[in-house]
């Protein structure tokens, strides 16, 4: 009995002798891939083409995928053979490859907004048969200058005295050059006053810091303190602007809102909305007014005015400025030259002209009516017509040593002697300003 006990023992050590041979024999090693991205440096934003070299160091490819670095955007891509795609402007793959052992992919891209380097790109591939690759990792450094640009959300007017409600954010977009959001982007953004209609004495009274900065948007809640219509400010990041920022008056003047107004309360914005969108017909009349002389009288009248304007009970014929008469017999021009006013002459006969004492061309002022505030020749707020639902009130002179007036629209450019006795009355008015004039 002692014996047999002996040989089974004996067989049970065989037995673990061989299961532990099995367990310890290693796996098999991955293969290597050789690969290269060039260029090595790409410009902050700007369109660049990468070219991807990638060579196995032993079976073939079945197929890879690039991901490309936090803040870049993948347009399209090429390659020698298989079928590239991009997945969400991130992943460039390539599937269907068989033969050869080199592969070239060619891939357009835009790098994001912030200058850095060791950007990494990550390219995984996949073998035939039972081939595994190591991941391998490519570097790209962001240079400047930058084609980055900062871009302003629709800009809705403002009030000097927001309401007890959140006023309208000003909101900010950086883009890389093809217009995508470089969600990435943290760096800061300053807001600035570039154009200011008034005496230059406007200030952001919230600050020109954003109030909230997510994805690549600055979210600013900010006012002006001094009512006026055709502002414009600037967005400044020192690395996008190539240049630092100044917080007066604006830089170069790269990145700016359209131009948009700011009423001093509520009560002030058309139909008690202070967008500035509102759906008003595009239209100016053409009739220029003759300051009033005791005694004179002169017909009363407009040409080609709109019946009634949004927001607004009453016909435009009723604009009227108090203490001038209305001259109707004109011929007038207007022109629009993309440069952001709108320019009318008006052509007063030499007959009307002889209504004027001692045919006074300095006379001639313009009873204008505009959607937007404006301050009127004497300073003052041009006042709200209720009726007309327009700001109402006499043009202010445009100055006269500025080469840009739109800012300072709507305003006189000038008043003139024409042939034969007639008058030349020239003014602007703001390219968006969907008011009409009665003169």
């Amino acid at each position: 009995m002692r014996r047999h006990a002996r040989t089974r023992r004996a067989a049970w050590l065989v037995a673990l002798s061989f299961a532990l041979t099995v367990l310890v024999v290693p796996p098999a090693s991955a293969a290597t891939l050789t690969a290269s991205l060039t260029p090595g440096s790409a410009n902050a934003g700007a369109q660049t083409t990468f070219t991807l070299t990638v060579s196995p160091s032993q079976g073939s490819l079945r197929s890879l995928s690039l991901a490309a670095p936090a803040g870049f955007f993948v347009g399209s891509a090429t390659s020698t053979r298989g079928n590239p795609n991009v997945s969400g402007n991130q992943t460039v793959n390539v599937t269907g490859l068989s033969g050869g052992q080199t592969l070239t992919v060619t891939i357009t891209a835009w790098p994001k907004c912030t200058p850095g380097s060791a950007n990494t790109w990550t390219l995984n591939a996949v073998g035939n048969g039972s081939t595994t690759y190591d991941p391998v990792t490519l570097l790209t450094d962001v240079m400047q200058p930058s084609s980055c640009k900062l871009d302003f959300g629709e800009m809705a007017d403002q009030l000097t005295v927001p309401p007890a409600t959140t006023p309208t954010p000003v909101v900010v977009t950086v883009q890389r050059a093809n217009g995508s959001t470089d969600t990435t982007f943290t760096g800061p953004i300053s807001l600035s006053i570039e154009v200011d209609p008034g005496n230059d004495d406007a200030t952001l009274t919230g600050g020109g810091a954003p109030t909230t900065y997510v994805n690549g948007v600055a979210t600013f809640s900010t006012s002006l303190n001094v009512a006026g219509t055709g502002y414009v400010l600037e967005a400044c990041n020192p690395t996008v602007n190539g240049e630092a920022c100044n917080p007066l008056t604006g830089d170069s003047g790269q990145f700016l809102s359209e131009l948009f107004a700011v009423y001093n309360s509520k009560t002030d914005c058309h139909g008690g909305s202070c967008s500035a969108s509102a759906s008003v017909a595009q239209q100016v009349s053409t009739t220029v007014s003759a300051n009033g002389q005791e005694g004179t009288s002169v017909k009363a009248g407009v040409f080609g005015v709109p019946e009634a304007i949004p927001g607004g009970s009453g016909n435009l014929s009723n604009l009227d400025c108090p203490g001038y008469d209305e001259i109707t017999e004109v011929i007038s021009s207007f022109n629009f030259d993309g440069s952001g006013i709108k320019t009318v002459v008006d052509v007063i006969s030499a007959e009307q002209m002889k209504q004027i004492a001692n045919q006074g061309v300095s006379f001639l002022q313009g009873c204008f009516g505009s959607s937007l505030p404006f301050t009127d020749r004497s300073g003052n707020p041009a006042v709200f017509d209720e009726t007309l639902g327009l700001f109402v009130g006499l043009l202010k002179d445009c100055p006269t040593n500025k080469k840009n007036l739109a800012s300072f629209a709507p305003c006189v450019v000038s008043r003139q002697g024409g042939g034969q006795g007639t008058g030349l009355f020239t003014y602007i008015a703001a390219d968006k300003d969907p008011g009409g004039k009665r003169s």
